[in-house]
């Protein structure tokens, strides 16, 4: 593990992220309305990442329809079952998941919410630290989508294969 993460977050197991791959468009209104990402503003399929502090993918799960929110992915996943009490699993801001991490005795690290006035300095640094260490999650993402399938929406013809494609990229 490296070292600056083992200084700020010795018990981290895994960095979470999710990310979506652009889907053709439907004809059917339902499959469009259950494709559809609001945060994309397109038909998509999303997936979670689990990256160890090594930067090594150790955790994917299928693609699901974008309009899946990151804490019913995480739930779904199969990923609960893996963790141990006292782990930590660090996420972004959005991923509002520590409920489903209490049941299996599990800590979310993320960086502190914005409020009113300033951050305190202790607070400006830990924000510092984590986004340094969630930069291994993004880097993994990139090398995923740096695979040039993923350029153009995904053909609806390949939604059977598509968790194929999708592992392949992730762990090849």
């Amino acid at each position: 593990m490296p070292q600056r993460f083992v200084k700020r977050s010795p018990n981290v197991r895994g960095i979470l992220d999710c990310t979506e791959v652009a889907l053709e468009g439907a004809s059917s209104l339902t499959l469009q309305s259950e494709t559809f990402s609001a945060y994309k503003n397109r038909t998509t399929l999303k997936g979670l990442i689990g990256v160890a502090p090594n930067g090594l993918v150790t955790f994917i799960s299928q693609l699901y329809t974008g309009c899946i929110s990151d804490k019913e992915i995480t739930k779904i996943s199969g990923i609960l079952p893996l963790l141990e009490p006292g782990d930590e699993v660090m996420a972004d801001k959005g991923f509002l998941i520590q409920d489903l991490l209490d049941e299996v005795g599990a800590k979310l690290t993320m960086p502190p919410f914005r409020h009113p006035g300033q951050f305190s300095k202790r607070e400006t640094e830990e924000t510092q630290a984590i986004a340094r260490l969630r930069i291994i999650v993004e880097q993994a993402i990139a090398r995923i989508e740096h695979y040039h399938i993923w350029d153009s929406p995904v053909p609806l013809t390949l939604i059977g294969t598509v968790n194929q494609i999708w592992h392949n990229c992730c762990f090849g």
